[in-house]
């Protein structure tokens, strides 16, 4: 079976553990028909999605232990990386004033809306703020809940290195957070070609989205299956060598898509990642290449309500002075994780696995 295949067969049993340790702390918690449009905006927020993160640790579990990935079970740790991005989400669209994700309202927009429609006193959308902030309080509730049962499963030195890596996972998603929204609010001179870097926006990835994304899923799967220390140890050097520059090329291949992709695929509005003004690589690599005139379009557009039009015109800049770069960072990174792949210990079958895993997160289309 492929990994895809694999995938495919994961998915349903990732849902349900993600649905049934949400039912279980919305009972504890007290919630009540009172509390339905909270409940309905948590359980709706973990919902749909690709589920990467939980197969990610599923991938781990199998490298680490030896065994096929149709062995695994992880219930605990699946639905832990998926409410805690699903928290992330949360928090991630109120910081961009995002009205939609994955074809659907966001929390915050679906609060607002409620209350509007009720006619409450007050403002609609410091309501719905509010509340959406604490839906993602929830959800990350959820999920230090579900990792923590996880780690009640393990062997102490297990426990002790998975409780340390899923508190450095979350931890490095806030700081990747605030250098991407430090960086939104730089001035951006368009007669400086240097006014944005691509190595700062990378290090934005790299916190934001490769470890996260990636690099720590796995890792703390491979935590799971280790049975010993220095497995542990060597696992998650090993992993991170490798998934590194991949987790860092998938976010690369998201950023494309932030631009270029679908919105029937993709979920998000054509454009979006200029409207929320996103200082990415591909943008980095396309203002760097750019004239002073491209770069004035270009800011125009960042981080604006930018009409149709002119989110043509940026996108038909980033197009003819940046993508082939960006692609060309893509296959960078994309070699240097196979090198240091071929340099590892893995054997035939798991590098095999390894190789078709680097295709789905890099190559995708959605």
């Amino acid at each position: 079976m492929s990994l895809s295949e694999s995938f495919s067969v994961l998915r349903p049993h990732i849902d349900e553990a993600t649905a049934t340790a949400l039912a279980r702390l919305l009972t504890r918690a007290g919630a009540t028909p009172r509390s339905s449009a909270f409940s309905e905006a948590v359980v709706s927020s973990a919902q749909g999605g690709k589920r990467f993160r939980a197969l990610m640790a599923h991938v781990g579990w199998s490298l680490s232990s030896g065994r096929p990935l149709s062995e695994a079970r992880l219930p605990h740790l699946a639905a832990a990386l998926e409410l805690y991005q699903a928290s992330a989400l949360v928090h991630d669209d109120i910081i961009d004033h995002a009205d939609e994700r994955r074809g659907a309202p966001t929390p915050h927009r679906r609060l607002a809306d409620l209350h509007r429609g009720a006619g409450w006193i007050g403002s609609s959308g410091t309501f719905g703020r509010n509340a959406a902030i604490l839906v993602g309080d929830f959800l990350f509730s959820a999920a230090s809940a579900e990792a923590d049962e996880q780690a009640l499963d393990l062997p102490e030195a297990n426990a002790r290195a998975f409780a340390r890596s899923f508190a450095d996972m979350h931890a490095e998603v806030a700081l990747g957070q605030y250098l991407d929204i430090m960086a939104e609010q730089s001035p951006l001179d368009p007669r400086r070609a240097d006014a944005l870097s691509a190595a700062d926006s990378l290090d934005v990835a790299l916190h934001k989205s490769a470890h996260y994304s990636v690099v720590r899923p796995a890792q703390l799967g491979a935590i799971c299956g280790a049975n010993s220390t220095h497995i542990i140890d060597n696992m998650t050097d090993t992993l991170d060598a490798i998934l590194t520059p991949w987790g860092l090329a998938f976010q690369l291949r998201d950023d494309d898509l932030g631009v270029f992709g679908d919105p029937t695929v993709t979920g998000k509005p054509a454009g979006d990642d200029l409207r929320e003004g996103k200082r990415t690589v591909l943008l980095a690599l396309t203002w760097a290449a750019s004239s002073p005139t491209e770069r004035t379009a270009l800011a125009n557009v960042l981080g604006v309500v930018a009409s149709a039009d002119e989110i043509a015109v940026a996108t038909q800049i980033i197009e003819r002075n940046g993508r082939s770069a960006h692609e060309a960072e893509i296959a960078n990174l994309v070699a240097q994780g196979h090198r240091a792949l071929d340099a590892s210990a893995f054997g035939d079958e798991a590098s095999a696995m390894l190789r078709e895993l680097c295709d789905i997160l890099t190559a995708r289309r959605a």
